[in-house]
């Protein structure tokens, strides 16, 4: 609702520059330089607007529940028992190629861009939605030194 707002009223502000602009004598060049600095803060704030609304759709029917997981890498795997966010992190991490790792009560579980992560970790639109409203802090996922898969 508020995102509506704000497009209708970055909507006016964009018919009032375009009016005026239309009509050169019309106007100072402060109020036109104005409303022209006014549109893209109005956009940005739409958007942002747009984004929230969009990633408490995907939330509301999101149901954060502890997942068990198998790590692999290599030969090696471990079953790992993670809080929801926890799993988020880790699904993050994974799909990125991100070269970190996971804190554990025992040692900690490394997440090479050639690790496999079978079971059930939250969907890339619900990571990507926890992160868009602020609900993704990853304490127990540390960067390890060395390059990225994508750099």
């Amino acid at each position: 609702m508020l995102a509506a707002l704000y497009l209708l009223l970055t909507l006016a502000f964009a018919g009032v520059l375009l009016a005026l602009l239309l009509r050169p004598g019309v106007a100072r060049a402060g109020a036109v330089w104005g409303l022209a600095a006014l549109l893209p803060l109005l956009v940005a704030c739409v958007g942002a607007l747009v984004g929230q609304a969009r990633a408490a759709r995907v939330l509301a029917g999101f149901d954060p529940r502890p997942v068990t997981v198998t790590v692999t890498n290599g030969g090696t795997s471990r079953t790992l028992t993670l809080s929801a966010g926890e799993a988020a992190c880790v699904e993050r991490a994974v799909r990125l190629h991100t070269r970190s790792e996971l804190l554990t009560a025992g040692d900690p579980v490394p997440l090479l861009p050639d690790t496999r992560v079978t079971g059930p970790l939250p969907p890339q639109a619900v990571v990507e939605a926890l992160g868009v409203r602020g609900g993704l802090s990853c304490p127990g996922l540390r960067a390890l030194p060395g390059e990225n898969a994508d750099t």
